[in-house]
Order: structure tokens, then C-alpha cells, then sequence
């Protein structure tokens, strides 16, 4: 089977080399202060890889964002309504300053944006001077932010609105809520929201945190299921399998108001995408690096299928890009994760010194180390304490603020820990963490056979109250 460049791949490497092809938003964004901005690009068959971004103006930010790749324009344009009245089109400059108003004022009150523009955001050009700055009017009245949620919705932003509160005080923002729905917070309050369908997104896109807003039929539906990347499959997999024991096992999950104490979710608000030592050259040579084998690997496809000899390509490169990219920390991230999972002998005793080298220098390695270790089961007394530890703050106390990176590396080991040790509680609470911050790495596929293995049994009990239930029912 081909080994394809998957759509979030090809957006993060590729996407800003397509032409700008179109640019649309709605008529009334600026009476608004709400904008759905849509950015084509078009690909030399014809086709074009899109994306939205809803724009709250005056408090969030990026409320959402999704994308569509390499598909017809009509196909775009009928998903979208892109056709009829709601949309106008505008130069690419103006929807970009649009876009990166809302981010800015939303980060200037430690707001993140959604978690997938990480990705969608290569669909645009890089927010640096080459771009004309144009004023585009945020925030509610006197420029002070103004939080504006729909019924069903106090769940899901009500840190936003704690933390408004603490850092600005009642008189220094605005809010138009139903003021109840902070005050009555339980598992329904969402459940008039529209889920999403599986054909809603493309190929390669279902992410641990999109599967959680799919639709529970769909996600049971296996002929969908099953066309889907293996990856994508696992995604849905085990977001059925929460789904059913949050119906049972309630003691398993953690409530709003315990949720609201945990630090993670404080730290990922004050967060940084990266940590300050991963420069854009870093990413960029990382990015290229990935480009280059996949086309190797293609050529190599072109010429056999074996899989024993793809496979060993594959072990191959990592061995030999530990040589030539020592002086980039962040591909030695990259290739100790992927040796970790090929169990690469040979590139594992040339990178484990390296990794060793760099978790003196910064945080970041110091936590993949202690994951890499962890995950071979190979004990090491200088990172026992890492390891055994639960508060990452303790851990290290002289960082100000914690990167996205950082913290996704923390939870996946704590995800680890745990899973092994049989905390299915604590588990669940940093998978559905780590789903959230959506940092792709390669060992999550790996922590996410382990974890559903140790949800198997739990999963097993609550299915047969269930089925109990419909019996009863039926009889």
C-alpha cells in the first residue's frame, strides 16, 4: 500500500507554495465583529486546499478552524455556501490582518487559539512585515474584551470567562451569557450542540480532539470507520470507547469544577506553541528533511512492495539522518521518537548520548529522555524523579512558562505512567490533555495501543450494562 503524504503534512510543508486563488468573507463581519474567513489555494490540477477560520473579534479569537484539501472549487463552494449572498471576496491582505487581529487581541488575554490552527495556519502566509498592516477594529466597547457565547456553550468556555475575571476584574470586560449556565455545569450542557459528521473531514484530519465532536452514530458506523487512515481509526476507536464508559463509569472521568483545578489546563492558557530554543530553521530544515524521504520512499515503491524492504528503508533513514542533522536538536527529537518506536538499535546508541547531551541544555529533551526511557523500560536514577514526579511545575521550578511542546512531552509520559501502572482515572485525564494540545509526535500511536489495552476490561463491563439496559427495555 502507497505511503501518501497525509493532507496535514502536505498543509505544513507545502501549502504556502500554492498560489492564492481566492479569499472570501462574510458581507457583515465588521457589525459583526464576528468573521468567517475562507483562503483558497490552488493546486496545478485544478483543485484547491481551503481554509476557514472563524474570527471572534472581540474576545476569543479563533473560535474555530478547519480545512479542506485538494478538492474541486464547486465541491468547496457547495460544503461552504460559498455561492450565495452571506460571502463577499476581499484581497488576500485584508482577510490575513482580519485573521491575525483577532489571534493578537485574543493572545494579549492569554486566549490560545482553537487547537488546530497549529496546522491550518500554514494555509496562510507567515504573519511577519512582508504583509501591509491594516487596521481592523477588536474588542466590545472601549476596546475592553467582550465574551459573547450562545446557550450550551457556558461549559466549554467557562475558563474564559474565570480567567477574565481574575486577571481583569467584573468592570473591565463585558460578557452578553446566560449567567446560569456558569452556575449549572454538568455533561448535558452541550448536548444541543451540532456534532460533526466523519465525511465532514478529509482524508488524514480526524485528530484525537476532532473525533470528540463527531457524531456518536457515525463513530459506530464501521463502514465508515473503516475507510478511514489507520491512525484516524484508532482516533475514533477510542473515542468510543470514553464515550461509552462516560454513559458507566462516571468515577473515571473528572468533573468540570475538578478539571478547573488541574494546572496543566492553567499552563497550557499562559503557553507558548514552542519552546524558545526550536527556531523556524530548526523546523524548516526538519521540514525538508521529512519531504525528501517521502519522496525517496516513493521512488523506492515504484520498484518494489516489498514491506520488509520499504520497512527497512524506513530504519535505514533514521540511522543515517542521526549523522547529518546533529547540529538540529529538533530532528533529534524526531529521529530518537522514531527509533523508540522501530526499536532501532543502531540509531538508538547513537542517539541516546545525543538526547542526553541536550536534556542538560533544556526542558523539553530532559522530558522526552525520561519518556524514551520510561517507554524501553530502562531505568535511569538521574531522571527517576521526572519520572515518579506529578506536578511539572516542582519539577522545574526556574521555568516561567511551560511550551506546548513541553507539556504535551509531560502528559505523554504521565499518559504512560499511568497506563502501566493501572491509574485508568489519571489515563483518561491526560489522554483527553493531550488531545487537546495536538502536537503530533510519533509515539502517540504506540501510547494509544497501550491505553486502550488497559481500557479493555472497563469497556467490556460497561458494554454488557448496556446491552442489559436495551434488553430490559425491549422485554
Amino acid at each position: 500500500m502507497a505511503k501518501e503524504l497525509s493532507p496535514k503534512k502536505y498543509i505544513e510543508t507545502n501549502a504556502r507554495k500554492l498560489p492564492i486563488y481566492k479569499c472570501l468573507v462574510n458581507k457583515d463581519w465588521e457589525s459583526a465583529n464576528m468573521a468567517n474567513i475562507i483562503i483558497m489555494r490552488k493546486h496545478i490540477n485544478g483543485n484547491v486546499t481551503v481554509g476557514v477560520y472563524l474570527v471572534d473579534l472581540t474576545c476569543l479569537g479563533i473560535k474555530d478552524t478547519f480545512f479542506f484539501f485538494n478538492e474541486s472549487v464547486s465541491k468547496v463552494e457547495d460544503k461552504l455556501d460559498a455561492k450565495g449572498g452571506f460571502f463577499k471576496e476581499i484581497d488576500y491582505n485584508l482577510a490575513h490582518n482580519i485573521v491575525f487581529a483577532g489571534h493578537d487581541y485574543a493572545l494579549d488575554y492569554t486566549i490560545n487559539p482553537h487547537p488546530d490552527f497549529s496546522f491550518t495556519k500554514f494555509i496562510l502566509e507567515e504573519d511577519n512585515d512582508e504583509i501591509p498592516l491594516i487596521d481592523i477594529k477588536v474588542g466590545g466597547p472601549n476596546g475592553k474584551p467582550h465574551l459573547i457565547l450562545q446557550p450550551g456553550q457556558a461549559s466549554k468556555y467557562k475558563h474564559i470567562y474565570d480567567r477574565l475575571m481574575k486577571n481583569l476584574g467584573k468592570d473591565n470586560f463585558y460578557y452578553t451569557i446566560e449567567v446560569s449556565g456558569f452556575n449549572d455545569i454538568d455533561d448535558e450542557d452541550d448536548e444541543d450542540d451540532e456534532m460533526d459528521s466523519i465525511d465532514d473531514f478529509p482524508m488524514g484530519s480526524i485528530t484525537m480532539y476532532n473525533a470528540q465532536n463527531i457524531d456518536i452514530d457515525d463513530i459506530m458506523n464501521l463502514e465508515k470507520v473503516e475507510t478511514r487512515l489507520p491512525n484516524e481509526i484508532l482516533n475514533l476507536d477510542l473515542e468510543f470507547v470514553l464515550r461509552t464508559l462516560q454513559i458507566k463509569r462516571k468515577d473515571l472521568f473528572y468533573s468540570e469544577e475538578e478539571l478547573e483545578k488541574r494546572l496543566e489546563y492553567a499552563l497550557y492558557q499562559e503557553s507558548e506553541e514552542y519552546p524558545s530554543w526550536m527556531s523556524d530553521k530548526y523546523r524548516k530544515e526538519c521540514n525538508e528533511m521529512i519531504l525528501r524521504d517521502i519522496g525517496n520512499y516513493h521512488n523506492l515503491e515504484k520498484v518494489t512492495d516489498s514491506e520488509e524492504i520499504l520497512a527497512q528503508f524506513d530504519i535505514d533513514r533514521v540511522t543515517e539522518n542521526v549523522d547529518k542533522y546533529q547540529h538540529n536538536p529538533f530532528i533529534m527529537s524526531l529521529l530518537y521518537e522514531k527509533a523508540l518506536i522501530q526499536e532501532n538499535e543502531d540509531a538508538l546508541k547513537k542517539l541516546k548520548p545525543i538526547i542526553k547531551r541536550l536534556a542538560f541544555q533544556n526542558v523539553s529533551h530532559k522530558l522526552l529522555l525520561a519518556l524514551g526511557t520510561y517507554y524501553l523500560n530502562e531505568p535511569d536514577p538521574s531522571i527517576t524523579y521526572i519520572i515518579d514526579g506529578s506536578n511539572i511545575q516542582k519539577l522545574f521550578p526556574i521555568v516561567n512558562q511551560f511550551s506546548e511542546t513541553e507539556l504535551n512531552l509531560f502528559a505523554m509520559l504521565k499518559l504512560l505512567v499511568n497506563t502501566r501502572n493501572g491509574n485508568i482515572k489519571e489515563a483518561i485525564y491526560y489522554y483527553q490533555f493531550i488531545s487537546l494540545v495536538l502536537q503530533e509526535n510519533p509515539l502517540i500511536t504506540a501510547l494509544q495501543f497501550e491505553f486502550e489495552t488497559l481500557l479493555e476490561d472497563d469497556l467490556r463491563e460497561a458494554h454488557s450494562e448496556i446491552l442489559k439496559e436495551i434488553e430490559d427495555n425491549q422485554g
